[in-house]
């Protein structure tokens, strides 16, 4: 095995360890990096570069040590090396050496701590730009997936700030024969964003690795050097080796100079739009095959560049039957993980789906027939808010190797979902319901959109509460995915015999409250005051329904005619009561509406949840439903007492069942799905969603 450190202690230092790593493991080498030589201190991107090569084993006999920055060795490091090193012998060394001496030095030192004389690789002159070297050894892999037909342009670092630079920009992007994507600093990027959205894909360095950015372009200009960037380097070795086109838009050309691989370009992407429609796109196979016919392309093999490093695995054999992996988020309740469940169960290719799920979601999800890998719920025991989603990244590496899509259902693309998927190459599905607040803040959710294929948006069941977040072929609407229960007269009626049997209570309404797990909002004094105003009356049998794993109140257990009842699959119940008082989240007030059951909503109002206030308030005004505020407990007694005793439930029956809904979208929703899972074509290939042009 590999065991990968760095001499250097800065954080810059780390972030090239982790772009070696993983151009190593791009090249079937498998590395691995020592969790004691890691601070403890370090960013969440780097946090997640590095996790699934920490280790905590010692060097064994046989076992390679390589170390980078070596020339910045200190004596703290060399003591961490000399209690890390373990039985390993063979010791490789990659740094800068000004004199012969230094040389010697350092030999004699790391001597000291293997036992043997280590191997040092001097990059003072590997042929970079200015003569001062990279910070690693630059090798690449040619990329794996498909070239699409409409091919992607990167943007490396153009000057966004000049207003002139950025309306090149906007420009390129209108193109209907390209595909815009702009790598750049972190500041740059949000500086970009505020202005111009989120259309146009835009990385900064540190949320993609090379190896996986490389994967996503067809043509690379280039606006700032690459000297001295590790990680810039590492991605042009990549496309060189694939035989992309690279373009050196720097000012004097210094990159072609050096670099036979690099075709000059204008310095401005004003400029380089007619550049790319006269020189590129017409000769872009020609300058494909000189690229990667080159002799720098050569050298940026791994056996060429790698002294010995390893002896890469060969590639496993394909999976005859692609992995389809599907990823609720666990949200609030279940919501998401049953709008999976039901778009999974109307898949019809010979894909079995697989899940992943919290465990909140893994029991509904068993009952619709599918296989749950475990994943590992935000606790108050982790010491950073996302030390779980780094748990549940590794396990998602591990599920979909060798898969072929992800299926996400979610409002916040985690970094779990956003780097497996550009790490195993998977075609990404986003299932994004809408209704966003108004006020809410989703530029991040938006942004990571860049890495899906598509994204499916059920809709909802009344136009006006439609809004379209983004735009582009990639984005496809169903109708609302709902699940409908259907009870004749007679199965309605033994239900709730039954009821009547199970729980010793002769009743003629059966009320059912669902208003939530607490999580959102605390509900307890509304469900108890529903029990009190349901207690008087002989003629109720109300019903507390709650998702396994809910918060639950002692007090509801004391009433005569309150039944606290838990289950993922409360929409028999729903379609045999008379009365529903309910939240109004995306899943239940469909199921209200489909399953023609009067009710009476009190929206949940979470900042970080949906609208369910514009949700509700569309019901009442269509008379299909009635609308309390959480603080309104005496208008909910009036409001149940006229559903119960008025005669409304029977009126507002009665308009449900006149009328007409959208045509459901499960199975609108599997086959938008199984277009993207099953191309074998590469026209949906993994190369990312196809956005269209930013409006101005």
């Amino acid at each position: 095995m590999l065991f990968c450190d760095t001499c250097g202690t800065e954080t810059r230092d780390l972030e090239d360890l982790a772009v070696f790593a993983s151009q190593l493991s791009a090249a079937g080498i498998r590395a691995r990096i020592q969790f004691a030589s890691i601070p403890t201190d370090l960013g969440r991107n780097l946090q997640f570069d590095l996790a699934r090569y920490l280790t905590d084993r010692l060097p064994g006999p046989g076992d390679h040590v390589v170390l980078l920055a070596s020339h910045r060795l200190t004596d703290a490091k060399l003591v961490a090396l000399r209690r890390l090193s373990g039985d390993a012998t063979r010791c490789t060394a990659f740094g800068t050496y000004p004199t012969r001496q230094a040389a010697i030095g350092l030999r004699a030192k790391l001597s000291y701590v293997f036992g043997s004389e280590p191997e040092l690789h001097d990059l003072t002159n590997d042929g970079w730009s200015g003569g001062a070297g990279s910070r690693g050894p630059v090798f690449g892999m040619p990329r794996r997936g498909k070239v699409p037909a409409r091919p992607r342009l990167l943007l490396v670092e153009p000057d966004l700030a000049d207003p002139r630079e950025a309306a090149g920009v906007v420009a390129l992007a209108l193109s209907q024969r390209l595909q815009v994507t702009i790598l750049t600093n972190g500041r740059a990027k949000r500086g970009w964003q505020t202005t111009n959205g989120t259309e146009v894909p835009v990385f900064h360095y540190g949320e993609v690795l090379p190896v996986d950015l490389a994967e996503r372009v067809d043509i690379c200009a280039t606006f700032t050097p690459l000297l001295g960037n590790y990680r810039l380097q590492c991605l042009v070795a990549n496309l060189g080796r694939s035989g992309v086109p690279l373009l050196d838009a720097t000012p004097g050309h210094a990159i072609a100079s050096d670099l036979e691989l690099f075709v000059r370009a204008p310095v401005d992407t004003v400029t380089l739009a007619p550049f790319l429609e006269a020189e590129i796109l017409p000769n872009r196979a020609e300058i494909g095959r000189r690229t990667a016919g080159s002799r720098t392309a050569a050298c940026f093999a791994p056996e060429v560049a790698l002294p010995d490093l390893g002896t890469p695995a060969p590639d496993a054999p394909a999976d005859p039957i692609a992995p389809l992996a599907f990823v609720p988020t666990n949200g609030i309740g279940l919501g998401h993980a049953q709008r999976c469940a039901l778009v999974a169960g109307e898949i019809a290719s010979d894909t079995k789906p697989v899940f992943a799920a919290f465990p909140s979601c893994t029991r509904l999800v068993k009952s619709y027939g599918f296989d749950v890998m475990p994943m590992i719920s935000r606790s108050d025991a982790h010491r950073q808010s996302f030390e779980n989603d780094l748990v549940n990244y590794v396990r998602l590496r591990a599920l979909t190797a060798g898969g072929r899509s992800l299926v996400f259902d979610g409002g916040y693309v985690f970094d779990s979902i956003y780097r497996t998927i550009l790490e195993n190459r998977l075609r990404g599905i986003w299932i994004r319901r809408g209704l966003w607040q108004p006020a809410q803040d989703n530029s991040v959710a938006l942004d990571r959109e860049k890495v899906f294929a598509r994204v499916i948006v059920p809709l909802e069941a009344f136009a006006e509460l439609n809004t379209r977040y983004s735009h582009g072929d990639h984005v496809r609407e169903v109708g609302p995915v709902v699940r409908r229960t259907t009870l004749s007269a007679r199965e309605r009626d033994t239900l709730r015999a039954s009821l009547a049997a199970r729980y010793g209570l002769d009743f003629d309404h059966l009320v059912v409250s669902l208003l939530g797990g607490g999580i959102a909002a605390d509900r307890s004094a509304q469900i108890q005051a529903l029990c009190g105003m349901t207690e008087p009356r002989s003629d109720v049998l109300h019903l507390v329904v709650l998702w396994p794993g809910a918060r639950q109140e002692p007090g509801w257990f004391g009433w005569r005619r309150t039944r606290v009842v838990r289950t993922d699959r409360a929409g028999i119940l729903l379609a045999a009561a008379d009365l529903c008082v309910a939240a109004a989240g995306y899943n239940l007030f469909h199921e209200v509406l489909y399953n023609r059951t009067p009710a009476i909503f009190l929206p949940q109002t979470g900042a970080f949840m949906d609208d369910q206030n514009a949700r509700a308030r569309a019901a009442s005004e269509r008379g299909l439903a009635s609308v309390v505020e959480p603080n309104e407990l005496m208008r909910l007694e009036r409001e149940l007492n006229r559903f119960l005793s008025r005669g409304e439930a029977e009126a507002t029956a009665a308009r449900l069942a006149r009328i007409d809904l959208p045509e459901p979208g499960n199975r609108a929703a599997a086959r938008a799905i199984e277009e993207v899972h099953d191309d074998d074509h590469g026209l949906l290939d993994d190369t990312g969603a196809r956005h269209a042009a930013p409006r101005r």
